[in-house]
């Protein structure tokens, strides 16, 4: 399967990471988001974009009561292309 992206001019996804956040609930749904964060140059600045990401979300649904598993995952700019995000 083939993906074209479409830059816009003053914008570009390769400058980008994106992340896939999956959030299990208790009554067997889950909740995908999508986030973006400027490219770190680094494989430590990398660790450690992940690391304040998944601090992020914890602290943002910290008062949420049901959900289970959390997951954040790097994802290709295809993915976001592909869910409607960008």
């Amino acid at each position: 399967m083939t993906y074209t992206i479409e830059v816009v001019k003053g914008t570009n996804l390769m400058l980008k990471s994106n992340y896939r956040i999956e959030i299990d609930n208790s009554d067997g749904t889950t909740s995908i988001l999508y986030a973006q964060r400027p490219k770190c140059k680094t494989a430590k600045g990398m660790d450690r974009q992940h690391e304040r990401l998944v601090n992020d979300v914890v602290n943002g649904i910290r008062e949420v009561r049901g959900w289970q598993r959390l997951t954040v995952a790097r994802v290709p700019a295809e993915e976001l292309v592909q869910a409607g995000v960008i």
